[in-house]
């Protein structure tokens, strides 16, 4: 299906760590792929192994895989997020995760994709990480090649960091056990269980000691484990709190979750993950309505 071709949104206030939230999307306007990018590529590369270079190699030519992180991160800087505050609110690119899924061949109509996926002040407070996960698809809209990156930026003022959609850390554990208590359906579905559940996003896990119904602690690793992690990337559970229902069975039987530790447990109490849910995306709406 193709997709539309509406001019890509810009960062309204300026690019600084504060103007970033998780769940914010943009997508850029489309690039189309010629035989001069796979010639200048592969003379900049020194890449010239036939299957870049010789239209009768099997499954030949294909551009070299770099190029599409190339020009991914091209197209992220024709979004403007920082306008042209951008010489003074980044300062520094910190890393890179990138996967290649399909070939982009010469012809092809590349877009960027971009989510919001973490949020995080560092501990001077006068500047931030900002993670976004980029997915560089076609004008069919399937994927070529997509991955995270993570960028260092300036902040307006030292303050705390909102929690609601801060995945697996302490603070978003705190917030979710404190809606899990006010609520009765949580207690009622654990008044009999005693064991722990493990929250991970990407690499941050949150373990909620659950006794009798109730969240008596929040920790980063409970003592004797978890009985089962609950875990999915940072945009898997970006899409399931903006969401406009809530779709954790279906991400859940589709494998974007996944589970380690006691299965059997896992199965037993999927209701409870589902009302679990239910709180991470109140959060996340919550911290929503607080930002505008």
């Amino acid at each position: 299906m193709t997709r539309g071709r509406a001019a890509p949104p810009r960062a309204r206030t300026g690019g600084y760590f504060e103007d970033f939230a998780v769940g914010q999307r943009f997508t850029s306007r489309p690039r189309t792929v010629t035989a001069a990018d796979l010639a200048d590529f592969t003379r900049l590369s020194g890449d010239d192994h036939p299957v870049h270079t010789d239209p009768a190699y099997p499954g030949g030519p294909i551009l070299q895989g770099p190029f599409g992180l190339a020009v991914a991160m091209g197209l992220l800087q024709s979004l403007e997020l920082h306008g042209d505050r951008a010489a003074t609110t980044v300062l520094g690119l910190l890393d890179t995760h990138w996967s290649y899924r399909r070939p982009i061949r010469v012809g092809d109509e590349l877009h960027l994709d971009l989510t919001i996926v973490r949020c995080r002040r560092t501990s001077a407070g006068d500047r931030g990480v900002v993670s976004r996960h980029m997915t560089l698809a076609g004008a069919d809209g399937e994927t070529r090649q997509e991955g995270t990156t993570s960028v260092l930026l300036a902040a307006r003022e030292a303050g705390p960091d909102p929690v609601g959609r801060a995945f697996g850390t302490t603070g978003w554990g705190e917030a979710l056990a404190e809606r899990l208590r006010a609520g009765t359906a949580f207690a009622e579905a654990l008044e009999s269980w005693d064991g722990t559940i493990g929250l991970r996003a990407g690499e941050h896990e949150v373990h909620l000691r659950v006794y009798r119904g109730t969240v008596i602690e929040v920790s980063r690793r409970a003592a004797l484990g978890a009985t089962f992690t609950m875990e999915a990337d940072e945009l898997t559970w970006t899409q399931l709190v903006t969401a406009a229902s809530n779709e954790f069975m279906r991400r859940s039987m589709s494998g974007q979750f996944a589970v380690r530790g006691n299965g059997y447990e896992y199965l037993r109490l999927t209701p409870v993950l589902n009302l679990i849910a239910d709180a991470a995306r109140a959060l996340a709406q919550e911290e929503q309505h607080e930002r505008q």
